[in-house]
């Protein structure tokens, strides 16, 4: 089987943690969607619906797989975690509000890592790592459910922009950014150079 032809990428839907504004960054805490969330999940379904998925990717996140069982009702396909694509590891500020995180993040540098949780130059790497996984999977067109950050560090960097800093700022619950494999491949290739594997 060829490499994957498109990667469908989808943020999950709407979660009790996003109605709140409250972080997490630890699979073992539940977050669960609420109402909103499971209606932008069935509706998105149906426009995913001619889509020859072949293959579906969710993170270590109970929202993610909540999204993809909705998202895939009637379909039976191959699944498969992906930690890499978690979101990020927050650790003081788990649970903590976005404005309490942001503020610590201010004047700050992309290396710089909360207590217990890792840099956003972290996730960076740990994200494109994931992504050349993904461009190499042994299946056509993968969905993958996961966050907000990868998505964002992806589409900008498939502009050609800085992962962390372009202009895609935020990403709808439940939104789609279909990516050609060469854009793909494009892509990973800016996030490596700003994020060498193996930096520190």
């Amino acid at each position: 089987m060829p490499p994957p032809r498109t990667l469908v990428l989808v943020r999950h839907g709407r979660s009790d943690y996003n109605v709140a504004r409250r972080l997490n960054g630890d699979p073992a805490v539940p977050v669960h969607l609420d109402a909103t969330g499971v209606d932008q999940a069935r509706a998105l379904r149906d426009r995913l619906a001619p889509l020859p998925l072949d293959l579906a990717v969710h993170t270590r996140f109970g929202r993610t797989r909540e999204t993809l069982d909705i998202l895939l009702e009637d379909r039976d396909l191959p699944r498969i975690e992906c930690p890499g694509l978690d979101d990020v590891r927050l650790g003081e500020f788990e649970g903590a509000s976005v404005e309490a995180y942001r503020s610590w993040r201010a004047g700050r540098t992309e290396e710089d890592r909360p207590e217990g949780g890792e840099s956003r130059m972290d996730a960076l790497r740990r994200y494109t790592a994931a992504f050349a996984r993904l461009a190499d999977a042994d299946a056509d067109m993968p969905l993958v459910v996961t966050h907000d950050i990868p998505i964002r560090f992806l589409a900008n960097a498939m502009q050609g922009a800085h992962p962390l800093d372009g202009p895609v700022t935020a990403v709808a619950n439940a939104s789609v950014l279909e990516v050609a494999r060469p854009d793909l491949l494009r892509a990973i290739d800016v996030m490596r150079g700003v994020a060498p594997v193996g930096g520190s």
